[in-house]
């Protein structure tokens, strides 16, 4: 390994650990609070649940996918791929994220920050 190269999977390990770390702590700290209008506390725990559920679901699906791809890239290689796995994990968990906010509006939810 060229130090070229080598230097370059540093920053891009850093840089994955970096989105990583920020799109963790913007997800986890924050408190979403949904809304709507004539909806029971049980209710809304039930929506919460099921939309949890379709966007588990989807990105599962989704990191199944992304696992055989990477390892048939990998079967052919020896490039580290632990930053490109990091910047995976973070697409990940920003898709949950918007799955679940786009069910919850689609139940007529909103959020309250």
């Amino acid at each position: 390994m060229t130090r070229r190269s080598l230097w370059a999977a540093v920053l891009a390990g850093l840089l994955g650990f970096g989105l990583v770390a920020l799109g963790g702590c913007s997800f986890f700290s924050r408190s979403v609070t949904w809304t709507k209008s004539g909806a029971t506390e049980e209710q809304s725990q039930n929506d919460l649940a099921q939309c949890t559920e379709v966007a588990k679901t989807q990105t599962d699906r989704d990191e199944g996918i992304d696992r055989d791809i990477a390892a048939a890239d990998t079967a052919s290689s020896a490039v580290d791929t632990s930053p490109l796995q990091d910047m995976q994990a973070f697409k990940h968990e920003q898709r949950f994220k918007s799955i679940l906010e786009d069910c919850m509006a689609q139940l007529g939810y909103r959020k309250v920050d």
